[in-house]
């Protein structure tokens, strides 16, 4: 029986089905903030069109539930993807990172959002109820992360199988935990930033471009080649895909700075809508091209032994 016509096995099928789900997770996404910006006026009939002023804002509306979820979604199948190379790593990153971009919201709450505390004019805040619901979130998010680090590690311990990028990983999670958990709780912060409360709301900036730098670096790498020898290797067509992505996202990720940076200039354009969505779309068109790329791989990276790793002999 050919490879390609033999039963798929377990490992095959979920890491088929993650990698798809992510490009489901960018559809929901963009698709709730679509269905948010039509506008229905049923006396008489009409449809209009006012686009959220950025995808973020999604957190002030009703489309809250799925904004939150698909990201955390997506941050548990980029954990479940991940392996040992450099590529893998970098995904783990990013599944740090995600979870406080749908916790944390951003400034400059949306008019149409449901009883939010109006901003000051000419400053950038987030209402009072957004404030406590990300700092309780902050607060599970630190939670999580120590209990799972700690938890990890013992079972890496336990099985004897030491894993560097798993350290490198954790290290960044412990590390994240604590600088936005100062943040949110210090207060001498909160002291000094009583109202707009700055170091909450820069969280979610700061991270949303940790998120997206880190991913822009994988499509560069598996543009290089397999990263394992035991990968399918990527086609010349595969690879010119993933140099486009990683050119693209890097120079929407520039985008989205000057549009945040300098948001009056821009007027009613929902510049940061546009380039977040682009950003989202070169996620979506990544893993669609990886979905296809390592479909028959026998071994999906998260299960692959280290290089030069000896079997492991079985007990008599």
């Amino acid at each position: 029986m050919a490879a390609d016509d033999a039963p798929a096995t377990t490992g095959q099928k979920t890491h088929r089905y993650l990698r798809l789900a992510l490009v489901l997770v960018v559809f929901a996404l963009l698709a709730s903030v679509a269905l948010q910006s039509v506008v229905v006026t049923w006396q008489p009939l009409q449809l209009g069109w006012h686009p959220l002023a950025s995808i973020s804002h999604a957190f002030y509306t009703p489309m809250r539930d799925v904004f939150a979820g698909s990201l955390i979604a997506a941050s548990v199948a980029l954990l479940a993807l991940s392996g040992r190379n450099r590529a893998t790593t970098l995904l783990d990153v990013c599944a740090v990172f995600a979870p406080l971009i749908a916790i944390v919201p951003t400034w400059i709450a949306d008019p149409r959002a449901e009883g939010h505390l109006p901003c000051p004019a000419a400053m950038d805040c987030i209402p009072g109820g957004a404030i406590e619901s990300a700092k309780a979130g902050i607060a599970v998010y630190a939670v999580v992360v120590v209990a799972t680090v700690i938890v990890t590690a013992v079972i890496r311990a336990r099985t004897r199988t030491p894993n560097r990028s798993a350290v490198i990983v954790s290290a960044i999670a412990l590390v994240t935990a604590a600088v936005v958990t100062a943040l949110a709780f210090s207060p001498a912060l909160n002291q000094s930033f009583p109202f707009n409360f700055w170091p909450v709301h820069s969280i979610h900036f700061v991270v949303t471009l940790l998120f997206f730098g880190c991913f822009a670096a994988v499509p560069i790498l598996y543009a290089g080649g397999p990263l394992d020898e035991r990968e399918t290797p990527p086609t010349p067509r595969q690879r010119a895909v993933y140099r486009w992505i990683s050119g693209l996202l890097i120079v929407d990720l520039l985008f989205l700075v000057a549009a945040i940076s300098f948001r009056q200039v821009f007027g009613e354009t929902p510049a940061v809508l546009i380039g977040e969505a682009v950003a989202l779309l070169l996620f979506a068109w990544f893993w669609t091209v990886q979905t296809f790329q390592r479909w028959n791989d026998p071994n999906p990276p998260s299960i692959l032994a280290p290089r030069g790793a000896r079997p492991r002999r079985s007990e008599p």
